[in-house]
């Protein structure tokens, strides 16, 4: 898969463009706040249809404008189409070679990317809320029918905590009524949420642990665990159940609390180090390491899966790692197919030389450079 051209309009600080990226490597670079990343961003909201950097697909438009437009013409398999999305204060309108995509589903699976990110070598060490994200978004890219099971998993979760909040405490008939609607949908929904999560780890961690090894070149194993706040059990057939009942034995604490507290929105991602918690005893480097192990090992998945390498983004990672750590990552882009995107604050820090493209970024104008 290959993003061929790409033409922005109003998006943040970005100046009006049109540009046909190179086939392999494209270099931006630029001071901070120039608009790299800004760059990235919008080509990450042509594939996914969701921003990395905010909930708020809104926070995209130009501050003088009313609506920011992303179009992106790929080629997979041999085809190309246009992935073109509108975005308004209030809405977006999604189009698939010229026509509205309805159910929004039928636009997924094409436009295949990996984002690299430098806030993603802090993830052993920040919030389970992170990790979920995190992994959400890596699952998502495996399985693009997992946003939907996710966004059904939040409706529900939003719903009944209203509920709980309404209720303050005590229930009536029709609101009894209600909440049990909602204890059935959370654990239907909550229970293929976990499933699609166990799934996704299972089909990544052998490939981890291989990438890990290659990385390090050590007698440590990496490892991924995912921890089930609710201890589910392995066996996918018995988790909604065994979701069920954990959501009726927490009920009277979720009135008291008027939240839920039961479910896979409680759950973490911790990653090993000879069998236990990373995040608690391992160095720096040994962190990045495995970070650095979970994304090429995700975009490998991804080439077996698709049978095309997904469009890597790489937003200013060669800065946060060491030289040796900076020469595996281009080593393995080097030996790799695909088509990616890196920013940087100076070229010489991103250590390739053959296919490539260097583009210039500054106040927003975005400039070839060979």
């Amino acid at each position: 898969m290959k993003l061929l051209a790409l033409e922005l309009r109003n998006v943040r600080n970005l100046e009006p463009l049109a540009i046909e990226p190179g086939p392999r490597f494209n270099v931006l670079s630029g001071d901070n706040g120039q608009g790299k990343t800004n760059l990235l961003e919008a080509v990450y909201v042509a594939g996914t249809l969701r921003s990395f950097r905010t909930a708020r697909l809104a926070e995209l438009i130009a501050f003088d404008a009313t609506e920011a437009r992303v179009a992106a013409r790929i080629e997979r398999g041999g085809l190309e189409r246009i992935c073109e999305v509108t975005l308004r204060e209030r809405s977006r309108v999604v189009r698939l070679d010229g026509k509205a995509v309805r159910p929004i589903s039928r636009y997924f699976g094409e436009f295949n990317t990996v984002l690299f990110a430098p806030e993603d070598l802090q993830i052993p060490r920040s919030s389970p809320r992170e990790r979920r994200r995190f992994l959400d978004r890596a699952v998502f890219h495996r399985l693009p029918g997992y946003l939907d099971q996710a966004r059904a998993y939040d409706k529900v979760v939003k719903s009944r905590n209203a509920l709980l909040r309404k209720a303050e405490g005590r229930l009536g008939p029709s609101q009894s009524a209600l909440l049990e609607v909602y204890d059935q949908q959370l654990a239907r929904h909550g229970s293929a949420v976990v499933a699609s999560r166990r799934g996704f780890l299972a089909e990544l961690l052998p490939r981890f642990c291989s990438a890990f090894q290659a990385i390090t070149q050590a007698s440590l194993d990496g490892g991924i665990r995912y921890l089930s706040a609710d201890r589910l059990p392995e066996d996918p057939g018995a988790v909604e159940e065994a979701l069920s009942a954990a959501v009726a034995a927490a009920r009277r604490a979720d009135l008291a609390r008027q939240v839920t507290t039961v479910g896979p929105h409680r759950d973490d991602l911790e990653l090993l180090l000879d069998g236990r918690a990373a995040a608690s005893f391992a160095s720096q480097g040994q962190l990045r390491s495995l970070v650095l192990a979970w994304k090429t090992a995700e975009m490998d998945l991804l080439e077996e899966t698709h049978g095309e390498p997904p469009l890597l983004l790489l937003d200013d990672v060669s800065s946060e790692l060491d030289p040796t750590r900076n020469e595996y990552l281009f080593e393995f882009l080097r030996q790799r197919r695909g088509q990616c995107m890196i920013t940087t604050t100076h070229p010489k820090h991103v250590l390739l030389t053959a296919d490539r493209v260097d583009w210039s970024v500054s106040d927003g104008v975005i400039t070839r450079c060979n």
